[in-house]
């Protein structure tokens, strides 16, 4: 597994789109804090806070599954499956070996864009506010948008299609959940929508939202999707021959 894991770090620092895309990652939350300080409006006074930052963490949240979704699918379609195949002993490691390198990558980025993000928050004319709910959903939302990712991965894995792997879960967020939640006659089963559940999840931990209940099927509808995608994806990669 180290040696599998070894191989996926060296693969993924030799490409060029990595640099790309971390550059991409750490503006996504360094940028709109900078961007509010040099636009300033007396007439709009605050601090910078927690749900300020998350509006930075929603765009590395959509970069980080272009990422994940793009590099999987174009590492498959070049021939890397094969290779490892040939080299490691289980098939099964290269998979796990792409899932851990991918999320630590993500989890480097994320670090320093939102270090960098309260470094200049800092700076705001009106300072910054962060008490212990926000940096308990700052740390939520990292945990979210690596669950995302893995289901990008899964989906590359399973379509080994650039497009779909990375349109798949965006759309899915943004669109079809919702148009779903629009329709009365399916609400019953918006709580169980992931992408819902994600934000109910980030506003309870915030204290904005409603505290009837436990957090448990909100959980349930984020992982269990993507513990189906990553078992199909397991099952697939083990079976199927290298493109």
């Amino acid at each position: 597994m180290n040696l599998a894991i070894r191989a996926e770090r060296l693969r993924l620092l030799s490409l060029r789109s990595t640099a790309v895309f971390a550059t991409l990652l750490v503006c996504s939350c360094v940028a709109p804090i900078i961007l509010m300080g040099l636009i300033y409006d007396p007439a709009y006074q605050g601090p910078i806070d927690a749900s300020d930052l998350g509006k930075c963490v929603s765009i590395f949240h959509v970069l980080a599954i272009a990422f994940t979704g793009t590099y999987t699918a174009t590492e498959i379609r070049s021939g890397s499956p094969a290779i490892s195949f040939l080299t490691q002993k289980h098939r099964q490691s290269s998979l796990i070996a792409q899932y851990v390198v991918t999320s630590v990558f993500l989890t480097l980025t994320y670090l320093v864009g939102m270090c960098l993000s309260l470094g200049a928050a800092l700076f705001y004319p009106d300072g910054l506010v962060l008490n212990g709910r926000g940096w308990a959903y700052l740390g939520l939302y990292a945990v979210i948008v690596l669950l995302w990712s893995l289901i990008a991965t899964s989906i590359a894995v399973i379509t080994r299609s650039i497009a779909v792997a990375v349109a798949a879960p965006i759309t899915w967020m943004l669109l079809i959940e919702q148009l779903i939640v629009q329709i009365p006659m399916l609400e019953e089963i918006t709580p169980w929508l992931p992408f819902t559940a994600s934000h109910t999840l980030l506003t309870r931990t915030l204290g904005e939202g409603s505290a009837v209940g436990t957090t448990v099927p909100s959980t349930l509808a984020i992982v269990i999707p993507v513990l189906v995608l990553i078992g199909t994806a397991s099952i697939l990669h083990s079976k199927r021959d290298a493109p």
